[in-house]
């Protein structure tokens, strides 16, 4: 094989491992997309209770041990929904910046 040959080889091997990386972090990005899309509404509830429905009453409640003590009440933590909330609008904010350099690109 002549030093030309090797190098197209060499070449397409290397295109083919970006490519390989493209689809495989295209596909996780897809289905990704897909689940956090299925539970777009279960935020928005999230969102409406912690903000401005009855978090702080539950909290209260909670405060006052008028709950069961085998009750999981991860959501009455005072950082854990507001930290989510954030994050997901964090998120959201990158995924925008992300597709708009892929679309210039």
């Amino acid at each position: 094989m002549d030093k030309k040959t090797r190098e197209r080889v060499e070449r397409i091997r290397e295109m083919e491992e970006c490519l390989d990386r493209c689809v495989e972090a295209t596909a996780r990005l897809s289905a990704a997309c897909k689940q956090w899309n299925e539970t777009l509404e279960d935020s928005r509830i999230l969102e409406e209770y912690y903000m401005d429905g009855d978090w702080m009453e539950d909290y209260e409640a909670d405060e006052r041990g008028e709950l069961p003590d085998d009750l999981i009440r991860g959501v009455l933590s005072e950082d854990t929904v507001y930290d989510y909330i954030s994050g997901r609008q964090e998120l959201a904010m990158e995924l925008l910046r992300t597709a708009l350099a892929a679309l210039e690109s």
